[in-house]
């Protein structure tokens, strides 16, 4: 190696500064694709609501579902405020926060679970509306990599679904005078 003249030292450093340059872009690409790739497969856990009407009741439904392409670990769901009742019903009957006791609840890719939060006569009468805060905290069961969904949904502009038929033929309308309350609503924006 000492007998290497400088035209010889120039031509291999030449030649090993592509090849180590271009390890170093297949590395940082590599990584970069493999962080892109986990990012696209992650869950995506959302809590929604669903109401209508069926026989004449109008229901209430939380439903957590998990959007992304891979298996979340759900491990604690905080709603603010809490759901309260403004009906007839006992609460005794049913529990409307049972999300907010939920643990280390695995969810599988496109999963949902349901719970009931309201139900009550011909018009929307059981839960108080309020603004309320969803905080989702759950984790992709690969990675062990710890996600939060965290939103508020304004509860007292929020559009009624009727959904009309038996449960496999749904068609829906949306209620007129939830209509009429919403444009008008957003006529002020």
């Amino acid at each position: 190696m000492n007998n290497l003249s400088i035209d010889n030292w120039i031509s291999l450093v030449g030649i090993s500064l592509p090849i180590i340059g271009g390890m170093l872009t297949f590395i940082v690409k590599s990584y970069s694709d493999a962080k892109k790739r986990n990012e696209e497969l992650r869950p995506n856990v959302f809590i929604t609501y669903k109401r209508f009407r069926k026989n004449d009741f109008f229901r209430e439904v939380l439903v957590l579902k998990n959007y992304g392409k891979t298996t979340a670990q759900v491990k604690e769901i905080s709603i603010q405020p809490l759901f309260h009742n403004n009906g007839n019903i006992s609460l005794s009957d049913f529990d409307p926060n049972s999300f907010s006791s939920i643990k280390d609840l695995p969810i599988a890719p496109g999963q949902k679970i349901q719970t009931l939060i309201g139900i009550s006569g011909a018009n929307d009468e059981l839960i108080i509306k309020e603004n309320r805060h969803f905080k989702i905290t759950y984790s992709n069961i690969f990675f062990n990599k710890t996600y939060i969904s965290e939103y508020d949904v304004d509860e007292t502009h929020f559009t009624v679904l009727n959904y009309l038929g038996n449960d496999d033929e749904i068609k829906v309308m949306l209620d007129k005078d939830q209509f009429s309350k919403l444009l008008a609503v957003n006529k002020d924006k």
